[in-house]
């Protein structure tokens, strides 16, 4: 054996391999300096505008999937096990429960113990988390992997409070969730308040109040959730706070919409339970 060819073979080797190192921690380092100039010029442009930031920002998204969803079809037997819980429930649709408690729960003035409620008397409670309250009810989203899936206004658990903050009905569904596609890389956080910025969503002197990472269906009709960041801005004493809904794949922004007339009936379904009504789109879609 040659051993003086042999070692310059060796030395050639890991010269080669150390070069190759070198220029990936050279491009890691560009990246991550671009990043920073990035960062840093957005900040200072928000900041020339009196733009405020004035919650935290969570952690960065990586690489995520898109979510496909189903609900889950409910039956007798769900129906039975709330019954041995303390409440009256029965299958408004097949993936649809009404429920009422034998005695309101309190949640407090606060909603202090809304989370108790949920895990001692809603099936899979842990899963729900608060979107918003309105008209005495209070509207649930779900949770997958850590991360809320915001519905276009159409939250699957809804509970019935009364004048002396106890919950003494809900409506729930419960949604299946799958990811699907291969990961995609997303917008960094302060990118997407960027794109709001250059597109005149948040102006002068206006505030990012809350800042949620999550996934949303763009349409009601939709199974498809996509991965969002849903960024609340407080616009002034005359145009009060905005939510917009950045999708962290294309960078596209939509402002959450208000609840339409025959959203709003909902209330009504839930009052009274018993009522009957015709079934809306969503509910007419087969399996």
């Amino acid at each position: 054996m040659n051993w003086s060819r042999t070692k310059t073979v060796f030395i050639m080797t890991f010269l080669l391999l150390n070069l190759f190192l070198g220029y990936q921690l050279y491009e890691v380092n560009d990246e991550n300096q671009l990043s920073l100039i990035s960062g840093n010029s957005t900040q200072d442009r928000l900041r020339e505008n009196k733009i405020s930031i004035d919650v935290e920002l969570p952690d960065d998204l990586e690489e995520v999937e898109y979510l496909v969803g189903k609900k889950e079809k409910r039956n007798s037997t769900d129906v039975d096990a709330l019954a041995l819980n303390g409440q009256t429930a029965e299958l408004k649709d097949e993936q649809t429960i009404v429920s009422t408690l034998d005695d309101p729960f309190p949640i407090g003035e606060e909603r202090e113990t809304l989370n108790q409620f949920l895990t001692a008397y809603v099936t899979n409670g842990d899963e729900y988390q608060f979107v918003r309250e309105e008209n005495n009810v209070i509207y649930l989203d779900q949770i997958f992997d850590e991360l809320p899936v915001f519905t276009n206004q159409n939250e699957p658990l809804r509970l019935l409070v009364n004048t002396d903050n106890e919950v003494y009905a809900y409506e729930q569904e419960y949604w299946n969730f799958e990811k699907q596609g291969d990961p995609k890389d997303t917008l960094i956080n302060l990118r997407a308040i960027e794109t709001l910025f250059n597109q005149q969503y948040i102006t002068m002197n206006q505030r990012v109040t809350d800042f949620q990472l999550g996934y949303y269906s763009f349409f009601k009709e939709s199974r498809v959730f996509a991965p969002i960041m849903r960024i609340v801005v407080d616009k002034g004493e005359d145009l009060g706070e905005v939510t917009y809904l950045v999708n962290a794949f294309e960078g596209t922004v939509q402002e959450q919409g208000i609840l339409d007339e025959e959203e709003e009936s909902l209330d009504l379904d839930l009052v009274e339970p018993d009522e009957e009504r015709e079934p809306d789109e969503e509910e007419m879609i087969e399996d």
